[in-house]
């Protein structure tokens, strides 16, 4: 019986216009996937209340009718053995046990992370550990993984392993054992040679593949592990990116996806208020954008394999698995099929982000103070949120302060506050401020605000007054 919601309906078209065929194979055929499962990363249980949110997305998934579900590292927050229970006894509720085998009908695929192993000691979670009334003594690190793992998960645990799910391999490298897949492939890797894909997760991006696979990833051993397998799809976490990072999926050799987290997310680096640092830089004055937000905004993954091509639907699991961007669609066999998410190839055809026709900027200094609480003026500017191009959303925004005499301008960028969430949060109007301490001395400049897209294309630029110096400084007390 074909299932013709209208959902399904604009699905089998957008899937068969991107892949050529308008739509009428999915929608003659009433097609179902051959495999589907569900993916989060980085849940960070500590108590049994941090893991409502996980049994929430376990309970979206299941009504999915998944067949898995995949969770690549940082299982526990602190590193605990209680916290490990705490995922069972949710994944049991909501997947309980069925028949003699003691097993779910759908099939948890977990790895360790390194929280998993280290969280006891890092810094203010293990503040937080204490605070809850628990203790470093029951750490998974002390007390030994493997038995733990085995007593509460009733699975085998090794370094590298390979469950199979409706006839589709998934391996599995842990946070100390991912190390060791290169020579695990070599003596292992015949046997997921071909067209069928099969599926790799481990808890740091793979080197070189998705954004800031630099900064947060391995050291190059699941690149160079998989870089002669066109039919690998690696699953990463560590990162905390979100679904609306178009950077989060890369092909090259392979196919490499970085999962959003559960639990809180990453904020890009470098932007006036999204600084990698907790406080900021003595004169940033934009309060940051909060990552943590008590293990808020989790996102995930449903990922769907048919016959001839996998989708990639990117969820809002905390707005109950509301739809987030546009799915990712990549076609099979991946070897001889077109790299759709080459990065190189998507940054020259991404289009930039506009204003809107007659869109204007106001500019105007005003006194706040800057985040360590010292009293500052700062240059605000007032603007219309840009338009994204059809399919994307927008990252940032970049403030330039350009000299009339071309001399070389300040850059600033500020993440648009909601570059993270679903496009129906997308405020309408923006204010970004900075320090006016940073302005150029004694000379005349613009403002300038461009729009950018995830690939750093800007949009057209609104420009501001010709501003002078550094306009009240010298009224504020020194």
């Amino acid at each position: 019986m074909l299932d013709l919601t209208r959902r399904n309906f604009l699905q089998s078209a957008f899937v068969g216009s991107a892949l050529g065929y308008g739509g009428c194979r999915s929608l003659v055929f009433g097609e179902r996937p051959e495999l589907r499962f569900g993916v989060v990363s980085d849940i960070h249980v500590t108590t049994p209340e941090s893991a409502s949110l996980f049994e929430a997305s376990l309970r979206y998934f299941r009504d999915r009718d998944v067949d898995a579900v995949m969770v690549p590292g940082d299982l526990a927050d602190w590193g605990l053995k209680s916290s490990l229970q705490y995922i069972a006894d949710a994944w049991n509720r909501v997947f309980p046990p069925e028949g003699p085998s003691g097993k779910s009908r759908v099939v948890p695929l977990f790895c360790t992370g390194n929280h998993d192993f280290e969280g006891w000691w890092y810094g203010d979670m293990a503040m937080d550990m204490h605070a809850n009334g628990y203790s470093e003594d029951e750490a998974l690190s002390k007390l030994g993984l493997a038995a733990c793992w085995e007593e509460i998960f009733h699975e085998k645990w090794e370094p590298i392993r390979v469950r199979k799910v409706k006839g589709y391999d998934f391996i599995s490298g842990e946070w100390q054992g991912f190390e060791k897949i290169g020579e695990w492939m070599k003596a292992n890797g015949a046997r997921f040679k071909g067209d069928k894909p099969f599926f790799y997760f481990q808890h740091p991006p793979l080197r070189g593949t998705t954004s800031d696979s630099f900064g947060w990833a391995d050291k190059g051993v699941g690149f160079a592990a998989l870089k002669d397998f066109p039919n690998a799809v690696s699953f990463s976490g560590h990162a905390h990116h979100t679904f609306n990072d178009e950077l989060s999926i890369w092909q090259g050799e392979f196919t490499a996806i970085a999962t959003p987290s559960l639990s809180y997310m990453g904020v890009p680096k470098e932007h006036e208020n999204g600084s990698g640092k907790r406080d900021g830089a003595g004169q940033e004055a934009m309060p940051k954008i909060d990552a943590r937000r008590d293990l808020r905004g989790g996102q995930g993954f449903v990922v769907n394999v048919y016959r001839n091509r996998i989708e990639i639907e990117r969820r809002d699991l905390e707005e109950g698995g509301e739809e987030g961007a546009d799915p990712w669609v990549v076609p099979l066999p991946m070897a001889s099929g077109p790299k759709t998410y080459d990065p190189v190839a998507r940054a020259k055809a991404a289009s930039a982000p506009q204003f809107p026709v007659g869109a204007k900027l106001e500019t105007y200094t005003r006194n706040t103070e800057t985040r360590q609480g010292k009293w500052a003026i700062v240059m605000t500017l007032k603007f219309p949120a840009a338009i994204p191009p059809k399919g994307l959303r927008i990252l940032d925004y970049e403030v330039r302060a350009v000299p009339k005499d071309g001399s070389t301008p300040l850059v600033k960028r500020f993440v648009s506050p909601a570059f993270h969430k679903l496009a129906r949060f997308e405020p309408k109007k923006l204010e970004f401020w900075f320090n006016v301490a940073e302005l150029p001395q004694d000379k005349d400049y613009a403002l300038e605000v461009y729009p950018r897209n995830w690939y750093g294309t800007c949009g057209r630029p609104l420009a501001s007054k010709t501003w002078h110096g550094k306009p009240g400084l010298d009224k504020a007390k020194r």
